[in-house]
């Protein structure tokens, strides 16, 4: 199994993209933190994966809270004694026109999708330095790249924000054997987009070069390979999982 042993916390969790990825991490034979606001969201999976409680930990985590975040962070060291992956995935989505954007979305955006993901990578850290590796994925969005129709001006700033935080670190944090990449996917099947009209959602795949819907598990599975030792020669990217709505 890919990731037998590691221990890794994914923000998020509950549901949509977060659930997809702890389950298949999960699968891969890796220990989970599951950090999410909703406590309940997160003690219900951990439950299903590992009823015995020894390899799954859920934790109410609000990841725009540092102080909540560094005491989640060592319940996770108390539990597992190290951390070897962090997946950041918690972020909402808030679409408005530029006219109709007021500041307090935009920053309400900005501080969950963008500041959550600073104070999370903060706050595991130390431990990864301690440790001599560590492995950050930090889940971007196409809209980040491009701005793609479907995204408000706060998401596409907040996940191209992302981007740009995870190639900075990925300098900074290199030399301590910790590796930090971004997952940037495109129009994917989950709770939040199915509040959609589904032409709408394929109004924001004209274009796409695969004849199949993005699915959580394709997200997970990218995540799992940036979490492996198979990604041990790669840092500072991101990758594109968006059925080829961009090629470059």
């Amino acid at each position: 199994m890919e990731l037998q042993d590691r221990v890794v916390i994914i923000t998020g969790a509950g549901k949509g993209l977060g659930k997809a990825i702890a389950q298949k991490f999960f699968e891969e034979g890796a220990s989970l933190a599951l950090f999410d606001v909703d406590v309940s969201l997160v003690e219900e999976l951990a439950s299903i994966l590992d009823p015995s409680g020894k390899k799954v930990l859920a934790i109410r985590a609000d990841v725009t809270d540092e102080h909540e975040i560094a005491q989640a962070v060592a319940k996770v060291l108390e539990k597992f004694n190290r951390i070897d992956v962090l997946v950041n995935n918690a972020g909402i989505s808030r679409h408005r026109t530029l006219e109709e954007m007021t500041l307090e979305i935009f920053e309400a955006v900005i501080k969950i999708n963008l500041t959550g993901t600073f104070i999370c990578c903060r706050a595991v850290v130390p431990a990864m330095k301690k440790q001599g590796k560590g492995k950050i994925v930090n889940i971007a969005s196409l809209g980040g790249r491009t701005g793609r129709p479907g995204v408000g001006v706060n998401y596409a700033a907040s996940k191209a924000g992302v981007i740009g935080l995870s190639q900075l670190l990925a300098r900074e944090l290199g030399p301590a054997g910790i590796y930090v990449n971004a997952i940037a996917p495109g129009p994917i099947l989950t709770e939040q987009t199915a509040q959609y009209p589904p032409e709408v959602f394929a109004r924001w795949n004209v274009g796409r070069a695969i004849d199949k819907d993005g699915m959580p598990e394709d997200v997970a599975y990218a995540a799992i390979f940036l979490a492996s030792d198979r990604s041990d020669w790669i840092t500072g990217v991101t990758l594109d999982v968006n059925g080829g709505l961009l090629i470059r």
